[in-house]
């Protein structure tokens, strides 16, 4: 497919996705009022929309499988259940099954969900200068991380993250690791998501919860911190903070770093990164691997 060929490609998804959009709007039983805002991958969109006087967040996600486990169908309504964390409740939401030629026998989601405050700290999800972040707004992020470390969950290694760690080191560094270096490693809830797109300021709120789960100790602070590595200010903030200074944190950071290092190239912000996570993973790999032939 050459480059004509996948801008229309790109732009038949934004126009199918919006369509949805005023499907999920009639089905909820809202207005759309704002301009419809598209995820990277073209996979959800979400706008404005009004009930009575208030306004809410509308979303529409179609189901594609090559996105499961990593983002959970139920993902957003089952983070109703966290507490003590900033960020949207889902209100209402409907289901429903697309017949049309384009994409047929896709299942769609509708979700309304309270509107999220202000604006992205930065859309791309890489920071390329200092937020100027005030210190309240970094001991929101910090209570709510805490808070959802702690929520306990029912399940455990659900997407392999070790296999998958060592999995991506091989192929990345030419690395191997041995799965003791995992044995002492702490678990924790994660959002395991958490860059600057799915952040807002003034007032903290973190968006996108469709693929919270178990992950090594510190792996938020990981991710946020490898988006964060074009802005030394912000890194080095993040970098301190004692998460990352346990083994179960360098081995978040490690993940994390190969976590972004499979999607360079896709044409997004993240390509700028390659050569920070690399130099960040150098100290991680010389301390507890060995390189293969």
């Amino acid at each position: 497919m050459d480059a004509l060929e996948i801008e229309r490609a790109v732009e038949r998804r934004r126009v199918w996705l919006d369509r949805q959009l005023d499907v999920a709007a009639t089905a909820l039983d809202v207005s759309v009022v704002g301009e419809p805002v598209n995820t990277f991958d073209m996979r959800s969109a979400g706008a404005v929309a009004r009930v009575e006087s208030s306004d809410v967040w509308l979303r529409v996600v179609v189901e594609d499988a090559d996105y499961e486990p990593v983002c959970r169908w139920d993902g957003n309504v089952s983070a109703n259940s966290i507490r003590g964390v900033a960020k949207p409740a889902v209100l209402r939401w409907h289901d429903w099954q697309h017949d049309d030629e384009y994409l047929r026998g896709r299942r769609l989601r509708g979700e309304v969900m309270t509107l999220a405050l202000g604006t992205t700290v930065a859309p791309g999800g890489v920071l390329h200068d200092d937020p100027r972040l005030p210190d309240t707004w970094w001991q929101d992020l910090r209570r709510s991380l805490e808070a959802l470390a702690a929520h306990p969950t029912e399940w455990h290694h659900e997407l392999g993250a070790v296999a998958s760690t060592i999995r991506s080191v091989e192929h990345h560094f030419g690395i191997t690791l041995a799965e003791d270096v995992f044995a002492d490693v702490s678990w924790t809830t994660a959002h395991a998501d958490l860059h600057w797109a799915n952040l807002r300021r003034p007032q903290m709120c973190i968006l996108d919860w469709e693929s919270w789960r178990p992950m090594f100790a510190g792996y938020d602070l990981a991710t946020l911190y490898c988006n964060s590595l074009r802005d030394p200010v912000t890194a080095r903030r993040i970098r301190d903070m004692p998460e990352l200074h346990t083994r179960s944190g360098r081995l978040a950071l490690l993940s994390a770093i190969c976590r972004y290092l499979w999607i360079v190239g896709e044409g997004s912000d993240w390509d700028l990164l390659e050569p920070h996570l690399r130099t960040e993973a150098e100290p991680i790999l010389s301390s507890m691997t060995r390189r293969t032939d």
